[in-house]
């Protein structure tokens, strides 16, 4: 047969198994049973080497321990779960990677935790401790409730100064703004007075350097004259 685990090849290996855990007296000593069970295979024209036994062994065990680990029932799904049961039940046997006893001692800590866990639920609670905690309830959403509508109160207080704040603050900066015009108009009206005052007296003075040259022009005139007329 070649190197195909079948069903039935399977069923022989697991019987070899066990015949040749309850011949050795070092269980954990295991390279020696997977050499005798290859060898065994032989006799039942199954050509495997004692690799393939170790093999198949330890995803038997890894198949095994999920069905132990949870908690649906998957062992209904593994076909060589009885067989597989049967013998780590009798025999204290750790594969490469996975310790039968650690495995069920898991299991039984997980059912003791459920029966902890049923045994601690507490008593029903009567029902005068239920209206009290009712009350106890109803009291404490009134007080939060108060609480809150306090801290709101507050906010809007707050919300009001900040809003009359910033209305006296812009009251304050208009009438700084209106102020601030009416300097520049008076500044403006300053300027243009000295400005008129300033044409004022050039025109002033511009009419009195007339009149002047118009009196040395009369003055001219007359000495004129009264050349020629002693002339």
């Amino acid at each position: 047969m070649g190197a195909v685990w079948t069903s039935n090849a399977t069923s022989i290996l697991l019987k070899l198994y066990e015949s040749n855990l309850q011949m050795l007296e070092t269980p954990k000593k295991k390279t020696r049973i997977w050499m005798a069970i290859s060898q065994n295979l032989k006799h039942f024209d199954i050509d495997m080497t004692a690799d393939q036994v170790r093999w198949k062994i330890n995803a038997l065990t890894k198949k095994y321990k999920q069905c132990i680990d949870s908690e649906c029932r998957q062992y209904e799904k593994f076909k060589y779960f009885k067989e597989m049961d049967s013998i780590y039940s009798q025999y204290n046997v750790d594969c490469d990677s996975y310790l039968i006893t650690e495995l069920l001692h898991k299991n039984n800590e997980r059912n003791n935790q459920n029966v902890n866990s049923s045994l601690s639920k507490k008593p029903i609670e009567s029902k005068a401790v239920i209206e009290m905690r009712k009350i106890r309830l109803a009291n404490r959403i009134d007080s939060e409730r108060n609480q809150s509508k306090v801290q709101l109160e507050k906010q809007w207080l707050v919300y009001l100064k900040t809003q009359e704040d910033q209305r006296q603050l812009r009251d304050r900066m208009y009438e700084r703004s209106l102020k601030l015009k009416e300097e520049e108009l008076e500044l403006r009206k300053r300027e243009l007075e000295l400005i008129e005052s300033l044409e004022g007296k050039i025109i002033d003075l511009i009419e009195k350097e007339h009149d002047q040259v118009l009196q040395l022009e009369r003055e001219k005139c007359d000495l004129m004259k009264e050349n020629l007329t002693i002339s």
